[in-house]
């Protein structure tokens, strides 16, 4: 008999969650059920968060954190007269506006529940202790370094993607031996048999020009107009925006067509679908992007040059200095370090290759239906793991670092200068 895997994920990280649930369904193993945050919860209210969440994203940092710990916040609990905790009442007043939440989860009685957001883990928690459900609850957090409110002593397992992320969590008190990391569960790459010859053309593109491919995740379209101001002049390059619909960076262009001082170029093409990344990515030499955990390492993935846009707070920060510290990408927040990036990116292509070569090598999908398969065999999911296992993101740098001599150390410093 088939068991079941529920994941339940946020619309605002639902790339990994669909990739794994399309790589589960492929294997056929199992029974997947994926759920958004739509269908268990009340619309007026997800709306409300979402529009909240955005605005204090790019804007109200400090708010922000606020705005995340409210929905995820644990709940005080009682004690009984011997000092333990009491267990969660099912009619308690408390948790009557998660009731949807409650009826999936008693509903599928999922032998496996794998949750994507910090939302979804504590809610899931707190279902399973209410009920007494049977399923293991894993987190999956891909994001470079952990934002705390993803933490809870409750769950079965942690998949993580890199090392640092999993020092934070031992730091907090989580098992080391419940903390799987893998590498970022993706879906796999559309094949594409025409030529980028072929391919340059259906984007309208004539000329011989190397191509950066702009991308700016799920959050706003501020930075991506930044960076068209940067770019706007710049005839060495052709320029494609993936801007999914948003039309403000075409709105901007105009608006610096007006200006008389400038010399813009003909080279930007606005592509509107998200589904043309695919083909993008395939004929790019260059990919900025917001620091958004998801397409930097899908960028990585391919091996082509990343440059990172200004960062949010938090999460994106995060995810920035990670990467541009590690030598796993460029700064590119401002026009002279974008400059600067693309001259250096030449300089740097070896170490910067060996790096990615290093890391960025597999599909995290694979791995985590491996660490499954193994707890459901009632083996060691970390055996599984070892004859993949991925060379922790922070550590590699320390490592080339340590071989090197004095000298290349000095000059590996000087060469490192575009992160600063």
């Amino acid at each position: 008999m088939k068991k079941t895997v529920l994941i339940v994920y946020s619309q605002l990280y639902d790339t990994s969650a669909l990739a794994l649930k399309n790589y589960f369904e492929s294997d056929g193993r199992y029974d997947v059920i994926a759920i958004d945050e739509k269908t268990y919860d009340n619309f007026h209210f997800i709306k409300t968060y979402h529009g909240l969440y955005k605005v204090t994203y790019r804007h109200l940092p400090s708010l922000n954190n606020v705005i995340i710990n409210l929905p995820t916040a644990e709940v005080s609990r009682k004690k009984d007269s011997d000092g333990n905790i009491a267990p969660y009442k099912p009619n308690s007043e408390a948790f009557q506006r998660w009731r949807k939440f409650d009826n999936i989860m008693m509903r599928f009685d999922a032998d496996y529940v794998i949750c994507t957001s910090q939302y979804a883990i504590h809610k899931a928690v707190i279902a399973r202790e209410k009920y007494n459900l049977k399923g293991k609850i894993f987190a999956l957090a891909t994001d470079y370094a952990l934002q705390g409110n993803f933490v809870s002593h409750d769950v079965d397992g942690y998949f993580i993607v890199t090392g640092k992320c999993k020092k934070q969590l031992v730091d907090k008190g989580i098992d080391e031996d419940k903390i799987y990391v893998v590498a970022m569960p993706l879906n796999e790459a559309m094949q594409i048999k025409r030529s980028k010859e072929d391919v340059r053309k259906q984007f309208n593109i004539r000329n011989d020009l190397p191509i950066v491919t702009v991308v700016g995740g799920r959050y706003g379209s501020k930075y991506i107009c930044k960076t068209l101001e940067c770019i706007c002049e710049n005839k060495d390059f052709n320029f494609i925006f993936v801007v999914n619909g948003n039309g403000s960076p075409q709105k901007k262009l105009k608006k610096l067509a007006k200006n008389a001082s400038l010399n813009l170029t003909n080279n930007i093409y606005f592509v509107q679908s998200g589904n043309e990344l695919e083909r993008a990515y395939y004929i790019s030499d260059y990919v900025i992007s917001a620091p958004t955990a998801a397409i930097t390492y899908e960028v990585l993935l391919r091996k082509i040059p990343l440059l990172l846009m200004d960062s949010a707070n938090n999460v994106e920060t995060k995810n920035s200095k990670f990467l541009i510290s590690g030598g796993y990408a460029y700064s590119a927040i401002n026009k002279t370090r974008l400059t600067r990036a693309l001259e250096s990116v030449k300089e740097d292509d070896e170490d910067w290759r060996d790096h990615c070569d290093r890391k960025f090598k597999w599909n995290g999908c694979e791995q985590v239906l491996m660490c499954i398969d193994a707890i459901d065999r009632g083996e060691d999911p970390h055996d599984a793991l070892l004859a993949k296992n991925i060379p922790e993101a922070d550590e590699v740098g320390v490592q080339i670092e340590s071989a090197a001599p004095a000298a290349e150390k000095q000059e590996k410093k000087k060469r490192r200068r575009w992160f600063k």
